[in-house]
C-alpha cells in the first residue's frame, strides 16, 4: 500500500516512498519497456531497492515520491537536485509500461512542477530524456518545456551510443503556458 499522499494531480497522487514499494520498484525497473528508456543496464533486485529507500529517499537532498493512480503504484517522480539559493532542480519521472498512454506521466510532472515552482520557489526547472525516447520527449515538450540543448552520445544504451535532450522551463514560462 502507498504511503501517505503529499501532492494531489488530477489523474494520480505523489505519495511517499515506504520501503514496501521495493518490489513494485524492482519488478517495474527491471522491465525493458521501462529500464532502457532509462539507461539502466543492470539488474536490480529488492534488496539493492530497499537500500535506495532507505539512503535517498530517506535524506534531505531532494524529493522522491511514489505515483500512484487509485490504490496501485504506477511509477516515480524525483528531484534529486535542487538549489535553494538559486533556484534550480532537476527532475526526473518514470512510468511502469502497463501505465503508458493513459495520461499518468503528464499529470505527475504537472504536479510535481507545480510543487517545484508554487511552494518551493524554483525558477528553473530541468529535465532531461534520451533523443530514442519519443514518448518523453513528446511530453516535455507537450507541458512547455523547452528543449534548450543536446548532449551528443551522452547515454550507452542497446549497443549504441545515444544523444540527452535538456528541457527547462521558468517559473513565469511555466505560469504563463496555454
Amino acid at each position: 500500500m502507498p504511503g501517505a499522499t503529499f501532492l494531489e494531480g488530477d489523474r494520480v497522487d505523489l505519495c511517499t516512498i515506504e520501503t514496501e514499494d521495493a518490489e513494485f520498484l524492482t519488478e517495474a525497473l527491471n522491465d525493458p519497456e521501462v529500464r532502457v528508456p532509462l539507461g539502466i543496464a543492470e539488474p536490480q533486485n529488492e534488496t539493492q531497492h530497499e537500500e535506495w529507500i532507505e539512503e535517498e529517499v530517506s535524506s534531505d537532498d531532494g524529493f522522491n515520491l511514489l505515483v500512484v493512480a487509485g490504490d496501485e503504484p504506477i511509477g516515480v517522480i524525483n528531484s534529486n537536485w535542487m538549489s535553494e539559493r538559486h533556484g534550480h532542480a532537476v527532475m526526473s519521472a518514470w512510468i511502469a509500461s502497463d501505465a503508458h498512454g493513459q495520461g499518468y506521466g503528464t499529470d505527475a510532472t504537472t504536479t510535481f512542477i507545480d510543487f517545484l515552482i508554487g511552494e518551493r520557489r524554483m525558477e528553473t526547472v530541468r529535465a532531461e530524456a534520451f533523443a530514442f525516447n519519443e514518448k518523453s520527449n513528446a511530453m516535455l515538450q507537450s507541458i512547455g518545456m523547452e528543449r534548450v540543448g543536446t548532449i551528443p552520445n551522452w547515454a550507452f544504451v542497446d549497443g549504441e551510443h545515444h544523444d540527452s535532450h535538456i528541457y527547462a522551463v521558468t517559473a513565469d514560462q511555466w505560469r504563463n503556458r496555454d
